[in-house]
């Protein structure tokens, strides 16, 4: 800004200005201070969204159905160095005693000994088989002729046998010697090899193994339960077994057919009451946030940030109705947050009485069965139809006023095939016979059936176990059985359309019974639901039956339906019971208010960002005219300096030429 100091005129030009343009700084400063209310505004509502985020994910730990926290299981048992047992949701309640007789072990054998670990052996093929599985063959040549080189050469092969040379400490002049170990335990999955190497020659050593005596026998684990005469014992090909107990793993560590243990499998009601604790504690941390921001301090004279902001205090209310009201569909004993032990304050916050929770949890309140709990918080849903079992739901799926009706017009079906001609009562498979080509579930694999004579039953499990352990056959299935005519029958263990059995080839077709021109192909399950006599669409996709996402009451939806083909009749198969839990519905309506399109948070906040941006235009406007006032006022100061100056120096001017003048005398002679 050009200065104007006044030392033409002695007046104080800049003072003048500056207090010329007070007023209108005034406005500017005001409307600075409107902006900077707006933004601590805003700041205190993104303030709010926060506690609302941390809300919602505390609500989906109680409304979470894939790993429902009141559902969840531990588990303690009485000897821990012999055992480890975990649960899932799926495991019943109760106390069981088990013996370990016996832990699983990997094949072992030991070749003969060697007097050093570079020591030459003979060249040739060596094979490699475990159990059923797919043989694989390593050839000896003059890169890896010695011991060290053929382990290696084990190693590499990817066979499922790993290989390390051990010395024996025998003192003799021959200490080294190869240990083969099976990679998979288990009594069939022993090892066996073709040894195609070289007979000893020269100082080239023929390694060989004495499987007579293995270092370690292939044993299957051996579990009882009970120790009474009905005493059930499994056996697994691992240390750890699933099969005994439903919904129960047992991971053996030790030993001992003389020990009983102990395994008491509870309700895990730590961690569900941990889970309401901290959902109280986010809903209360979301009150008092809102309460400080809309309080008033009359002995202060000061309000809180959103004092009188209505946007704010709706959505409290709307969250504590939510969250208090009576969840619909549910008996009265259980169908408000106060059966569990949740009360409200006279300041408004929820507290808790633990004890309660966990007796409604150990089903012992009178009216709630401890499963019923998960309906207070979690969208479930009952359904009419054992066959027919509800999975999951999501926030677009509605609760039910009346329940829904389910209409199934296919079953879900397998792909089988069935062989044309009968087996024989005996059947030798050797080479000339023991190769099978198929696809199962679109994966294309070709089976090598061990040699041997079988009977038909003996052939279908042969079958059905080399398929199952083909390395690409991970996560799928084949069931092989003989039908009365016994004919041979492959299943595919999946349903729908991506289940397929195809037999392309292989010189066991014939002796199996099969053409080689058998393909099957399953169906996916079909279906639809009905709503108040509107059809709803629902996809199929093996035995999952879901909601199409843009139905407006049964979105989402997820149901597994079992039914065979028989079982489906005409019309409605069964009807579904949807109930929103108080977690659920919560988490809807914080969704929709966090809803990055059309939530309202998103709204209130793009109206703080319009208040801030039109009162900015006017600041703008104001800054604009103040500068050219300012301006306009400098040039005016600038003019009254120049015209004083000019005057002054006319003034001077003309004294000076007066001066000049001669003097007029008068008077005298």
């Amino acid at each position: 800004m050009l200065s104007i100091d006044g030392l033409v005129t002695g007046i104080d030009t800049e003072a003048i200005i500056e207090g010329l343009l007070q007023i209108q700084q005034n406005q500017i400063d005001i409307l600075e201070s409107r902006k900077a209310d707006v933004v601590t505004q805003q700041t205190a509502f993104r303030g709010v969204e926060a506690q609302l985020t941390s809300l919602r994910t505390q609500a989906g730990r109680l409304s979470n159905l894939q790993n429902n926290v009141f559902e969840q299981r531990s588990v303690s048992v009485s000897h821990e160095d012999a055992i480890i047992a975990t649960a899932t949701r799926d495991a019943a309640i109760g106390t069981y005693q088990v013996s370990i007789n016996q832990l699983a072990a990997a094949h072992q054998v030991a070749s003969q000994g060697f007097t050093d670990d570079n020591a030459a052996v003979t060249e040739g093929t060596f094979t490699l088989r475990v159990g059923d599985r797919p043989e694989v063959t390593i050839t000896v040549d003059s890169s890896n002729n010695t011991l060290q080189g053929f382990v290696d050469a084990i190693n590499s092969a990817d066979a499922g046998v790993s290989a390390t040379i051990v010395r024996d400490g025998s003192g003799s002049a021959t200490p080294y010697r190869i240990l083969l170990s099976s990679q998979h335990s288990g009594a069939e999955n022993e090892i066996s090899v073709t040894n195609n190497l070289a007979a000893s020659s020269g100082n080239a050593t023929q390694p060989t193994f004495d499987f007579a005596t293995p270092v370690q026998a292939a044993a299957n684990a051996s579990v009882s339960l009970g120790e009474g005469a009905g005493a059930i014992t499994v056996e697994s090909a691992t240390n750890e077994v699933d099969g005994l107990l439903s919904g129960i793993t047992l991971n053996l560590l030790s030993a001992d057919p003389s020990q009983p243990i102990v395994i008491d499998v509870k309700r895990d009601t730590e961690a569900a009451v941990t889970a309401v604790e901290d959902f109280v504690e986010a809903y209360n941390a979301l009150m008092e946030f809102v309460d400080e921001q809309v309080k008033y301090d009359p002995e202060s004279d000061v309000g809180g940030v959103l004092l009188g902001d209505r946007s704010i205090l709706d959505i409290q209310n709307t969250i504590r109705n939510t969250v208090l009201d009576v969840v619909p569909g549910l008996p009265s004993s259980l169908n408000r947050l106060t059966a569990l032990g949740i009360s409200v304050t006279d300041a408004g916050r929820l507290t808790l009485n633990a004890s309660k929770l966990q007796d409604a949890l150990s089903g012992r309140v009178d009216g709630v069965a401890a499963d019923d709990v998960t309906k207070l918080f979690a969208l479930t849903a009952d359904s009419s139809n054992s066959n027919i079992d509800f999975l999951l739901a999501s926030t677009r799926t509605q609760p039910s006023d009346t329940p829904y009706q389910i209409d199934i017009t296919q079953a879900a079906e397998r792909a089988s095939i069935t062989g044309s001609n009968p087996l024989a009562a005996s059947t030798v498979i050797d080479s000339s016979n023991n190769t099978l080509q198929l696809t199962i579930d679109n994966a294309e694999i070709t089976i090598t059936l061990s040699d041997g004579t079988y009977t038909a039953q003996e052939l279908a499990d042969e079958l059905e176990s080399v398929i199952n352990s083909h390395p690409d056959l991970v996560g799928r299935e084949v069931l092989a059985s003989v039908d009365g005519s016994n004919n041979l029958t492959l299943t595919s263990a999946s349903y729908g359309s991506s289940s397929q059995v195809t037999i392309r080839g292989g010189n066991a077709i014939a002796d199996l019974g099969l053409t080689g021109s058998e393909n099957e192909v399953g169906q996916d399950v079909a279906g639809f639901f009905i709503v108040d006599g509107v059809t709803e669409p629902a996809t199929g996709s093996g035995q999952l039956l879901s909601g199409n996402l843009d139905n407006e009451n049964t979105a989402d939806i997820q149901l597994r339906v079992t039914l065979t083909a028989s079982q489906v009749q005409a019309g409605v198969d069964g009807e579904l019971s949807v109930t929103e839990g108080v977690a659920a519905r919560l988490g809807s309506l914080i969704n929709d208010l966090l809803d990055p399109v059309d939530g309202r948070i998103k709204a209130i906040d793009e109206s703080f960002e319009e208040q801030q941006e039109s009162i900015q235009e006017s600041i703008d406007r104001q800054q604009t005219a103040f500068e050219q006032q300012q301006e306009r006022l400098i040039q005016e100061f600038l003019s009254l300096e120049t015209a004083v100056s000019q005057l002054q120096t006319t003034s001077s001017f003309l004294a000076a030429q007066l001066a000049t003048l001669p003097t007029i005398q008068t008077g005298g002679n």
